[in-house]
């Protein structure tokens, strides 16, 4: 079992990938009409894992959920398992293998080496049915054999009510992107290293010209995104784009049906007068419906979700189900909000990201959210939230169907996350701030994100990692300025007590937001 030399030398980031988060993939399987298992006790297997830069933040939020991660590249594997041993995690093992033979580890850990999990055995057999299947950044970079084996694994490998999300480039997008990717495949020069062939790209870009606006915006992006991210999407061997349908009859072919989209979109599918159709009618005139979306969209990438054939036939989703659900948002405006009559006004994600609003309701409901933010509220308390701030400024409405359609819209931009249950809230002492075990490891290890309590990666400076290191419940405000006065100090900097001790409450502010401290 032989690693490209690429993978091990480039290796992709140790990002989060928030869509795959198994209690947000419940909550869409639920607005479907799909009832998956409860993200908190639940098997969880992804395949192509790399460090487990995704895996393991699950793994810490989720203590009696069993994780566990496959991938081709041992020198990533063996860099993951080193830090779960630091984080102390006893629920994720990390296995090195190849997708098309989900394999045996390699040499077990000797007595001594690893926790109780590591020393049992791996053997294929030994994997058995999961709850949830995450394979992200594999389809679209992998030949057909371990396509096919991909899909093969997930029906296999699938509990009833299991849910496998597999992400793809999509054709239609690509029709536009594909033109970026040959023009640097054509200036490629395989003989160099990795990095050589990134500089190389990024100096084609620096020369380049595009006729398409989409097309200028991603070269512009590419000449200061991550290096593993311009290299394996842009210069790898392989990257084959797949239309939606297509994709759909190969993970037929393996026994899986279409359940849904995790990703962002500005428009969802309604279907209207099927009355008379049956479910099958109805079925597969909802696949045609999002095969059509993708070309009005030009969609070039989805986080398709798949359910094995013999459960129930999927749906599209539907907005009364939205109150069966929670609710959590991180939101700003600076619009000067109408919540009495509708009119379109914008919110700003944490991402930057400009999204619309209409109906007065939503506006409020999103108020309430972001008001109480990190909290997740359950959707009959944050609605009578919002109808109470709404009427207060001359709303005369009910939270009805108009209302919840525009929520399921918002839920599908991914303004406002869904929620499967309602995650404990805790809050540590104001003056002695504890930060979760899991931030402190991860802002202790260079190169590893560290991630908030609804898997996002944050910016967090040299500075705010040496105070999360700190905050292990035993240092007071005072005492953590003077940690970070010492630290600045030894740099050089020179910052008054009364500087470094703002600081700390600006960042202490700042992680309890994000849900790092008390978790």
């Amino acid at each position: 079992m032989k690693t490209l030399a690429s993978y091990d030398e480039l290796p992709y980031d140790r990002l989060p990938f928030p869509e795959t988060e198994p209690d947000f993939l419940a909550a869409l399987a639920r607005l479907h009409g799909f009832e998956a298992a409860d993200a908190r006790t639940s098997r969880i297997l992804e395949l192509g894992c790399a460090q487990g830069g995704n895996l393991i933040p699950m793994a810490a939020r989720h203590p009696d959920s069993e994780f566990v991660g496959v991938d081709l590249s041992r020198v990533q594997v063996e860099e993951g398992r080193a830090f779960i041993a630091q984080a102390g995690l006893a629920n994720i093992r990390l296995l090195h293998g190849d997708i098309a033979a989900l394999p045996h580890p390699g040499p077990l850990p000797q007595a001594g080496e690893g926790d109780a999990a590591s020393l049992r055995a791996a053997h294929v057999d030994d994997l058995g049915e999961f709850d949830f299947i995450i394979a992200h950044g594999v389809y679209s970079w992998v030949p057909d054999a371990v396509r096919a084996a991909l899909l093969a694994a997930c029906r296999e490998r699938l509990r009833p009510q299991g849910i496998a999300y597999v992400s793809f480039n999509v054709a239609a997008g690509w029709r536009t992107y594909g033109r970026l990717r040959e023009l640097l495949m054509q200036h490629d020069d395989s003989r160099l290293g990795p990095m050589q062939r990134v500089e190389r790209a990024r100096s084609v870009l620096a020369s380049a010209s595009f006729d398409d606006e989409r097309l200028r915006r991603e070269a512009d992006y590419l000449k200061n995104a991550s290096a593993s991210y311009v290299f394996h999407e842009y210069l790898s061997d392989i990257n084959q784009p797949f239309a939606f349908l297509q994709f759909v009859g190969d993970a037929a072919g393996h026994g899986l049906r279409y359940l849904g989209e995790a990703g962002s979109r500005r428009a969802r599918v309604a279907l209207e007068d099927d009355w008379g159709l049956s479910a099958e009618s109805r079925y597969e005139r909802w696949l045609e419906a999002e095969a059509a979306l993708d070309d009005a969209l030009d969609t070039r990438f989805r986080r398709a979700l798949l359910v094995r054939d013999d459960s129930s036939l999927p749906q599209p989703q539907r907005a009364e189900l939205l109150k069966t659900l929670a609710f959590s948002a991180d939101l700003s405006s600076e619009d000067e909000l109408d919540f009495a009559e509708p009119c379109e006004q914008h919110f700003m994600t944490s991402a930057g990201e400009r999204l619309p609003a209409n109906h007065p309701l939503l506006k409020a409901f999103l108020v309430a959210l972001t008001g109480v933010h990190p909290q997740v509220k359950a959707y009959e308390d944050a609605a009578a939230a919002a109808l109470q701030l709404a009427r207060e400024y001359g709303y005369r409405g009910e939270a009805g169907d108009a209302f919840l359609e525009a929520l399921l819209d918002f839920v599908q931009m991914q303004g406002v996350r869904p929620h499967g249950f309602i995650p404990p809230h805790t809050e540590t002492s104001a003056e002695l701030p504890r930060a979760t075990a899991l931030a402190r490891a991860q802002a202790a290890m260079p190169g590893w994100p560290v991630t908030n309590a609804f898997h996002l990666a944050l910016d967090v400076d040299e500075w705010g990692r040496r105070l999360l290191v700190s905050m292990d419940g035993s240092l007071s405000i005072d005492a953590l300025g003077r940690v970070l006065q010492r630290g600045l100090g030894e740099a050089g900097i020179q910052a008054a007590p009364e500087q470094a001790e703002a600081h700390v409450q600006a960042c202490v502010a700042f992680f309890r937001r994000q849900g790092l401290l008390g978790w």
